[in-house]
């Protein structure tokens, strides 16, 4: 009896203190913090404008390297930047960056969180380069970016940067390669809050020869869509002509890839001659001409490969009667997301199997308009002036959209990808039994 009575004691003993660290367990683990982390907007290279849409003017931001860390709000919704980055507490809606050089080039790129990985599939480092990679340590100590180099002759040596505290670096894209025509950069953060940015600009002695900023893509993928390319280029008084195009690939990997190449249009789906099975040698940039014969002004691109593959399209255009280029690159799948457009009033194409998307536009006015993007391959909505944000909701699976603003500086090119994602991170509860010895 005495055992009998013993053993009910240790077990209701022992299932209380399980049910106390349950309670507790389950107190202590529920406790979490969810945030927008906040987004870095590149500086401005030396003579351009920089110019940062924002959904408010209360949005709160401070410049790198200023003597306080507090942030004000902008007191603008297109707020003009100095040759310093801004760093933004967006909450969840992605600024876009546009900038210009009178009369030479213009622009864009969306502004994001610090990333430890990231792509770039554009720039030249030959004789004509002016192009610089502008890296950014947005954190409170020193940090170390590891950049991998490849051109059309193979991978080239690595090269690693280190930048003190809440600063940034200019590097000369013709110091990584020179002489190269083509070039694919792969920045990593080994250490520290590191953002990236590229800005691809070209001259000849006094002549310019136009600029670009080039948005960073995901890591290599066996399936890519670039979904806004422009094509005619409409002089009033003269017959529309269409631009030209170049592809550029890079295979990181170490197996040659066989490639197809889908040309997305309104006019129809098909793949041009040549860009079916063709083979991609692997570990040399590729430059590959890409002259699709349709009337339609914007178009867009699916590639499939049997490796991990990184691609973008240079264009050439014009700006002012002069020569420019932009760079358009693979997008990520369109989700649920905010972005602010002020000042841009941008052409969106969106390409997919079926597509399906709620767009509302926020008005600078206050007014709020709903639009249905319903198409099969490809759509194209213009928002109208007068737009200083976009929120993108219901979307379907499968559809990748980018858009185009132009302005008589230049165009511009920047996917609808979102620059900050929703973190969730435990909150530590403190425990008495801690601190009680």
């Amino acid at each position: 009896m005495k055992v009998s009575r013993s053993l009910v004691l240790l077990a209701s003993i022992t299932a209380v203190a399980l049910l106390t660290n349950l309670i507790n367990f389950a107190s202590t683990t529920n406790r979490f913090s969810v945030n927008y982390p906040p987004v870095v907007c590149p500086p401005a290279v030396s003579g351009a404008t920089s110019a940062i849409s924002l959904a408010s003017a209360k949005v709160p931001l401070r410049i790198t390297g200023s003597k306080s860390s507090v942030l004000k709000p902008a007191k603008s919704i297109r707020y003009i930047q100095k040759s310093d980055p801004a760093i933004i507490e967006a909450q969840g809606t992605t600024p876009v960056t546009w900038q210009f050089k009178s009369g030479k080039w213009a622009g864009s790129v969306i502004c994001s969180s610090s990333i430890s990985s990231q792509w770039f599939v554009g720039g030249s480092a030959d004789v004509t380069s002016q192009g610089k990679l502008l890296l950014v340590n947005s954190g409170l100590s020193g940090a170390v970016a590891d950049i991998d180099i490849w051109t059309e002759s193979g991978i080239q040596t690595a090269k690693s940067v280190t930048l003190k505290s809440d600063s940034f670096q200019t590097i000369g894209l013709d110091s990584l390669a020179p002489g190269s025509q083509g070039l694919v950069l792969h920045i990593q953060a080994r250490s520290g809050r590191l953002n990236a940015f590229l800005a691809d600009e070209r001259g000849r002695g006094l002549r310019a020869l136009g600029g670009d900023l080039v948005n960073s893509t995901e890591e290599p993928s066996k399936i890519l869509n670039i979904p806004a390319i422009p094509h005619l280029l409409r002089t009033p008084g003269k017959k529309s002509s269409a631009l030209s195009h170049t592809l550029r690939i890079l295979n990181p990997g170490e197996v040659n890839a066989r490639i197809d190449v889908e040309v997305i249009s309104t006019d129809g789906t098909f793949i041009p001659v040549g860009f079916e099975g063709r083979e991609i040698a692997h570990g040399k940039v590729l430059g590959l001409k890409l002259d699709p014969n349709i009337p339609t002004g914007k178009f867009g691109i699916r590639i499939t490969s049997d490796q991990p593959i990184l691609a973008s399209v240079y264009s050439q255009t014009i700006a002012q009667g002069k020569s420019d280029f932009i760079w358009s690159t693979a997008a990520s799948e369109l989700r649920d997301f905010r972005m602010a457009i002020t000042g841009l009033a941008p052409q969106l194409i969106f390409t997919g199997k079926s597509i399906n998307a709620t767009l509302e536009l926020l008005y600078i006015n206050g007014k709020r308009k709903t639009h249905k993007v319903i198409s099969e391959e490809i759509a194209v909505f213009q928002v109208p002036d007068g737009v200083r944000a976009l929120e993108f909701s219901e979307v379907s699976k499968g559809v990748y959209a980018g858009a185009l603003a132009t302005s008589p500086n230049g165009s511009g090119y920047f996917p609808l990808s979102p620059g900050s994602e929703l973190t969730k991170a435990s909150i530590p509860t403190s425990n008495i039994r801690v601190l009680t010895p």
